[in-house]
């Protein structure tokens, strides 16, 4: 049983210093959200955040692609992993330019970043799968939407806002997209 969960810093604390999620292969993974994470410059935490959530992002879209009826869906899906694939880095990189030094700075509190049950497309197949999917990933991509609103306002590094719009821009595409598929 694949779950992926995204918890406050809050729930975390409560479990232990990393909560525990399941990876794509079914086996368990360590999230872990340093105690500091909010004190962190906020592009870091921005960054940070937004490539967990790309890489929760990629483990439910990799459901679709093994998983929906629909073939237009599968490829959808791809084409979102292939996306989130290559804006990694990016991330990655960014944040190497705005404080390299920083620790690591994953914020779950972010807007955004809320817990996913995975469990209905788990459960789910067919027709069934592919709306549960469509309307799970309408609600990932407005997560995505929400922390970058939330870097305009609060970070200081262009570059990042830039990012950040950019990011609006094209999850907003695709959420109007993945609605006209449902």
């Amino acid at each position: 049983m694949q779950r992926i969960l995204v918890l406050s810093a809050t729930a975390l604390l409560s479990l232990a210093p990393a909560a525990h999620a399941r990876d794509e292969m079914g086996g368990t993974s360590t999230v872990k959200t340093p105690a500091d994470a909010a004190k962190a410059p906020y592009d870091v935490q921005f960054l940070d955040t937004m490539v967990q959530h790309h890489r929760d992002g990629i483990k439910m879209f990799q459901m679709a692609v093994d998983k929906a009826q629909s073939r237009a869906l599968r490829d959808k899906a791809q084409q979102m992993i292939d996306d989130q694939k290559k804006e990694i880095p990016e991330l990655q990189s960014m944040r190497g330019g705005v404080k390299s030094d920083a620790p690591e700075a994953v914020n779950m509190d972010l807007p955004g970043m809320k817990p996913m049950d995975m469990s209905r497309l788990e459960g789910s197949k067919g027709r069934d799968f592919d709306r549960h999917f469509l309307d799970m990933t309408v609600e990932h991509h407005q997560g995505a939407i929400d922390m970058a609103r939330s870097e305009l306002k609060s970070g200081k590094s262009q570059e990042v806002k830039d990012k950040a719009q950019e990011i609006i821009e094209k999850q907003g595409k695709e959420i109007a997209e993945l609605k006209r598929m449902r």
